[in-house]
């Protein structure tokens, strides 16, 4: 049956003129065998014309759209019943789906989906927890981390990140996640770039403004172009230079576009 035919018969008009139809074509069969055997043998080998109907309007291939439709008149009628109600049930349900969307992209990121780092199992991290007497919980500053990694005796070794949301700017300027990390995390993740190379501990230490960008990053800001190597964006109202590109599977928690430069 084609579409169109279809849709003529959703038409309330076709399809009040079918229902006609079928009520005669039934009549029709039922007289014709009342003729022969009489009208209760007739309607026994006929059968249930209330079934036989309800299978020829399963054959049309509206009963599904029909009994949607239904339910949305329904469910519109409630909302003009009570609209207070209905616009706080409506506001609670796209809460408990954006709660629950951004729950499974947290676990999908760090438990589902395998982190793309080298030996990943044998990552951790570490941050200073002193809420009990009254100081926010951080990570480190530099004077910990550098105490930290001078007295380890545990890690294999100790990077520090700071991550924050930067503003780039330029034609259109934008928000964009980016976290200070000291030089040695590319080697404590296995980390390489795609492209161009990652910072020095000298520039490091002498707070050179270079950043490594992310591939979404290389991707939506430069046009994927192999010339961003020395080019300067404005981040926070500072010039840094490109000097390297991650690969599309690298991220750093907890966004998948930072750009790292150097942390002190």
């Amino acid at each position: 049956m084609s579409i169109w035919k279809r849709i003529r018969d959703f038409v309330p008009k076709s399809r009040a003129h079918r229902e006609r139809d079928l009520a005669r074509e039934i009549g029709n069969h039922l007289d014709l065998e009342a003729e022969e055997s009489g009208r209760y043998a007739a309607q026994r080998a006929f059968g249930n014309t209330l079934l036989v109907t309800e299978d020829v309007r399963a054959a049309w291939g509206w009963t599904r759209w029909e009994q949607i439709a239904g339910d949305v008149r329904n469910g519109l009628r409630q909302v003009q019943r009570n609209p207070a109600f209905s616009a706080i049930a409506i506001a609670t349900l796209a809460l408990g789906i954006g709660v629950n969307t951004a729950m499974f992209s947290a676990v999908d990121a760090v438990l589902i989906r395998p982190l793309p780092y080298v030996d990943a199992g044998r990552l951790v991290m570490i941050w200073d927890e002193m809420s009990h007497i009254g100081f926010p919980k951080h990570y480190s500053t530099p004077a910990e981390w550098q105490e930290w990694r001078r007295l380890n005796t545990v890690f294999t070794d100790i990077a520090a990140t700071e991550t924050a949301d930067v503003t780039l700017s330029g034609d259109q300027p934008e928000q964009v996640p980016g976290s200070k990390v000291t030089a040695n995390l590319w080697t404590v993740l296995g980390a390489r770039p795609l492209l161009g190379r990652v910072f020095t501990e000298d520039e490091d230490l002498r707070g050179a403004r270079v950043a490594v960008i992310s591939y979404a990053l290389w991707q939506r800001r430069f046009g994927a172009s192999r010339e961003v190597f020395g080019r300067t964006m404005i981040l926070n109202d500072n010039p840094y230079e490109v000097i390297g590109v991650m690969p599309r599977e690298f991220y750093f928690m907890p966004a998948r576009d930072i750009s790292p430069s150097p942390a002190w």
